[in-house]
């Protein structure tokens, strides 16, 4: 079992095994005791409960009672503005995005903000700035000061399939269940283990795993979100004993990387929730690190529920019911019903612990005290008087192989109710649609459903995508999803078919094939067809527009080359990197020595 140190009376430190985060603030512990590190320095715990009491002081000399925005990009100054809130007496609202309209409209009902970024600030509010870099925000820790377990601590937003975002308020006491993970795990995970995670601490999962789990126990967690692979691999490597917490996503463009076996041995757990991790993931992080990962499965109102670890089962291995969550299936719906000290949200109203709560997922339990997820009892839809289970179709889908991830959704077409897909295809999927085209890979893959639902049931419209739209915490927004069906647009495509894509801070590449039955082929040229330049351009641009997160505004082009000749099925590697500073772009299409086209962008100042 993990533990901290803290002196006794005696001055000999003795051990105390996980300490209750009410209790965080008050058992003493050694002042140079590692809290978190990064790339450039650690921080001890001097100075983070020193900026802990510093930022309560600032917030007393504030209306501190109520409720404080929460708008912190970077890890460390998050744990630093939730205990210090904490300690004020004060509430901490965390806000599900940082788009300006969000923070506008969330900060009418608070106080004020705290912030890591200056330029973070909503009119006629007053804010915090959260400067980890200031030596001056550290002040003597005052003596040890205990919490309010129950006095609401933060408020979190999720959203269900409906899309709508409501209010999960969370007391200390219901984010304590990082008592059950050293318990269920801590035997395993030296005091010295580094914490690594890909996910932000907005998302239950992130502020539990990244933040208050480490706290807790003592060990030291990084302050930087390290999304691209070879990045976190660098630092991974750099470790003895370490421990990843990543999303599905994330772990999937993780898996199969070289470097990663070196690694069997030193990272002695992989985490992942935020959605089930498919099993070709899964059992390729096995092959490399000895094991697969440990899933997950929650929510934001319930915190941890249950866990598991494929196996030769793969997607069908049992989940099993964490220590001190009981669980049982709605008789009539078999929906999966949750109550446990963790749950947040009641659905009765009531506010007496243990709380209830029940979810959108059908379980079926299994011998051995296990159960198996049977998809989502809230997404079933009715379409030509006929009800359909979406995510029995997906399931279905998923199992073809040109399919690596599908989701489906209603939409309206005329006055009438149909079903749509959105698929991400796999790399024999994305050969298949450059060659036959969406027309023939559409029904193909309706061919793989028509045996099992009548046909007013298939899908009628069909979206190929690199990547499902996914938020911060790595769910898919149904909002994102309708976004994707809102122009039918051109029956032939218009874009190249992305077989994988990899995303970094300053980098995109895309994997991609020429579709023989692209649209810009037409005239160019009777009996030789090619991608004319302009088009090639218009891929690199929209590719930088998605890396950028905003549109592309060129100045000037600079070494532009058009060198190899494009044409209808040619594989092609799409590379766009921005310059550190931001104001220029480099692009390339080419395939291993072959370059089809290159050059630079000179951004206009104000992008």
């Amino acid at each position: 079992m993990s533990s901290i140190w803290s002196p006794g009376s005696s001055g000999v430190p003795e051990r105390i095994v996980s300490a209750p985060l009410h209790r965080l603030l008050a058992l003493p512990r050694s002042p140079d005791a590692t809290v978190a590190f990064g790339r450039d320095r650690q921080r001890d715990w001097a100075d983070f409960s020193g900026r802990v009491e510093a930022l309560a002081g600032r917030l007393g000399t504030e209306p501190a009672a109520g409720r404080w925005l929460l708008d912190v990009g970077g890890v460390y100054a998050f744990a630093i503005s939730l205990f210090g809130l904490a300690r004020a007496g004060a509430q901490a609202i965390v806000p599900p995005n940082r788009q300006p309209g969000t923070l506008a409209e969330l900060a009418l009902d608070c106080r004020g903000i705290l912030c890591d970024d200056e330029s973070s600030v909503v009119a006629g509010k007053p804010s915090i700035l959260i400067d980890v870099e200031d030596p001056g925000a550290v002040t003597a820790p005052a003596r040890p000061h205990e919490l309010d377990p129950d006095a609401p601590l933060l408020t979190l937003f999720t959203s269900g399939t409906t899309g709508e975002t409501k209010e999960v308020p969370k007391s200390l006491s219901q984010l304590d269940e990082v008592a059950v993970l050293e318990e269920v795990f801590g035997a395993r995970i030296p005091d010295d283990c580094r914490i690594f995670s890909s996910a932000p601490p907005q998302h239950l999962y992130g502020l539990l795993f990244r933040i208050l789990w480490p706290l807790a126990s003592g060990r030291a967690f990084h302050t930087e979100l390290l999304l691209h692979p070879e990045e976190l691999l660098a630092e991974l490597e750099k470790s003895e004993r370490s421990l990843l917490a990543g999303t599905p996503s994330h772990l999937r463009r993780l898996a199969g990387r070289r470097g990663l076996r070196s690694l069997k041995g030193r990272l002695l757990e992989v985490f992942s929730s935020g959605g089930p991790l498919d099993p070709d993931t899964a059992a390729s992080l096995a092959a490399d690190l000895g094991e697969a990962p440990t899933e997950i499965l929650g929510s934001t109102e319930t915190g941890g529920i249950a866990i598991r670890r494929q196996g030769e089962a793969g997607g069908s291995t049992p989940w099993l019911p964490l220590p001190r969550v009981a669980i049982e299936a709605h008789a009539g719906t078999g929906q999966l019903r949750v109550r446990s000290p963790f749950v947040s949200v009641s659905d009765s109203g009531s506010r007496v612990p243990p709380l209830e709560f029940s979810l959108g997922d059908r379980v079926r339990f299994v011998e051995g005290g296990g159960f198996l997820l049977l998809g989502r009892a809230d997404r079933v839809v009715k379409v030509g008087e006929k009800r359909l289970s979406l995510p029995e179709m997906e399931s279905r889908l998923a199992t073809h192989d040109w399919v690596r991830e599908a989701t489906l959704l209603s939409i309206e077409q005329g006055s009438e109710i149909r079903v749509a897909a959105a698929v991400v295809p796999s790399r024999e999927g994305a050969e298949a649609l450059a060659q036959e085209g969406r027309r023939a890979f559409s029904q193909a893959l309706s061919a793989h459903l028509a045996p099992r639902w009548d046909r007013v049931l298939l899908p009628r419209a069909w979206r190929f995508v690199a990547e499902l739209p996914r938020d911060s915490r790595g769910k898919t927004p149904l909002a994102a999803l309708r976004q994707l069906f809102e122009n039918p647009g051109e029956t032939r495509p218009r874009e190249p078919v992305v077989a994988e894509q990899e995303i970094e801070a300053r980098s995109l590449e895309r994997l991609c094939i020429v579709p023989t039955d692209l649209a810009q082929l037409e005239g160019h040229f009777e009996g030789f067809p090619l991608v004319a330049g302009v088009v090639q351009l218009g891929w690199a641009m929209e590719a930088a527009r998605l890396l950028l997160g905003r549109p592309v505004r060129v100045r000037a082009i600079e070494a532009l080359k058009f060198r190899e000749i494009l044409r209808p099925g040619d594989h092609f590697r799409l590379a766009v990197e921005v310059s550190e500073g931001g104001e220029r772009i480099r692009f390339s299409l080419s395939d291993g020595a072959r370059v089809f086209s290159s050059g630079r962008w000179e951004l206009e100042a104000s992008a």
